[in-house]
């Protein structure tokens, strides 16, 4: 299968700090040790250290909820999280089945010659998808209207997360987060008995991360002619590409945690309320969890779908989805949702772009620039996955 070495230049979305950040951490790749990035925090390079950091929540604590407010090294842990059951993620696949399908008649009727902007495009069907698997009691309507709150509390979000430093409590921005956060949290009290803020975070971070992650599968599909027709006439290929797109553009990209006392990581000695990070960009590159040229694969920082082809190592070993009591419990909602996108855009269309897009850091991983353009195949040429 052919492969090409694409872009992972970051856009300079939330400073030029940023920017630096990413590229240390790429750099870091590999390191034997801990690695110290120009904010201060120490990175974890290698997968023991980083399963250390991610499976010891006594030591290494979570230091902010989703709105980036701070929980501190001493605060109260968050509770642990628990995959979804199997009945709830094919109520989830389902869903995003029929959205999809929906979304062909839009796209049918938008008038725009085929032009989609791929990160507004993946916010309905992805908040709707979740939104029913989270709330599989919930009647149709009222799993729509929570499917828009979420998405009007990530809108809030953004300017929160992707400032330079948190704005403060009585700010415009903060007023408007919370009066989101507020509607989306009385709107989860009455169909469900689970904890409604807790619901919330779940259904927040369930939603803004497959949205930027289809948004790259379909971006970096579209100046590839050549893997769209591989994936075509081996659909199985649709997995493997996925968990390229995770590997080298997972949207969560740092993972933090800060020291609750003195420790140790490897050999590297920490303080209490040390800034500790670890990243799945540079896990995903280290040649001992990865196949790479000396299993005749391409290299790693380049896409083929192939390498995944024999199972040994096995995908996900650089935690796209974190580990430990804090992994994310909608891993194979995501995945089902991301293969069925790439089966649904490489059967039925022609995507294209002049070429794939940089990195822009200013709130986890998007694709920037995040348009394509999407044309209906000819019927006797559309195949079934």
């Amino acid at each position: 299968m052919g492969s090409e070495r694409l872009s992972g230049t970051p856009n300079a979305g939330n400073g030029a700090e940023d920017v630096d950040v990413f590229g240390t951490v790429l750099r870091a790749s590999g390191s034997p040790a801990p690695v110290r990035l120009p904010t201060g925090a120490m990175l974890a390079t290698t997968l023991a250290d980083a399963k250390t950091v991610l499976t010891n929540p006594s030591e290494f604590r979570l230091p902010h909820n989703v709105s980036r407010e701070r929980t501190g090294a001493g605060g109260a842990e968050r509770p642990r999280t628990t995959p979804l059951p199997a009945a709830s993620i094919e109520l989830g696949r389902r869903v995003f089945d029929d959205e999809l399908k929906a979304a062909e008649q839009q796209l049918d009727d938008a008038g725009t010659g085929g032009r989609v902007d791929t990160l507004w495009f993946m916010r309905g069907p992805v908040a709707r998808s979740t939104t029913a698997a989270l709330l599989p009691r919930a009647d149709v309507d009222t799993r729509n209207h929570v499917g828009s709150l979420v998405l009007a509390w990530i809108d809030s979000l953004a300017p929160i997360i992707g400032a330079a430093r948190s704005p403060r409590r009585w700010s415009k921005a903060r007023r408007a987060e919370r009066s989101s956060r507020t509607a989306l949290v009385a709107a989860l009290a009455e169909p469900t008995g689970d904890d409604p803020s807790a619901l919330a975070a779940s259904l927040a971070a369930g939603v803004q991360v497959p949205v930027a992650a289809g948004a790259w599968c379909l971006t970096q599909l579209a100046p590839r002619a050549d893997l769209q027709q591989d994936i075509r006439s081996h659909p199985d290929l649709a997995l493997g590409f996925v968990w390229e797109v995770l590997r080298l553009w997972p949207p969560t990209w740092l993972l933090p945690r800060i020291t609750s006392g003195e420790c140790h990581l490897g050999q590297t000695r920490l303080p209490a309320h040390a800034a500790v990070l670890v990243s799945p960009v540079a896990l995903g590159r280290l040649p001992e969890l990865v196949p790479g040229p000396a299993q005749g694969c391409a290299p790693l920082d380049e896409i083929d779908p192939s390498r995944w082809a024999n199972g040994n190592p096995r995908p996900g070993a650089w935690l796209p989805f974190g580990a430990g009591p804090h992994a994310c419990p909608g891993r194979n909602l995501a995945l089902a949702q991301l293969v069925r996108l790439v089966e649904w855009a490489t059967m039925g269309f022609d995507l294209s772009s002049p070429a794939a897009p940089t990195a822009n850091v200013g709130r986890g991983l998007s694709p920037d620039p995040s348009d394509i353009r999407v044309m209906r195949r000819p019927v006797d040429d559309v195949a079934q996955p």
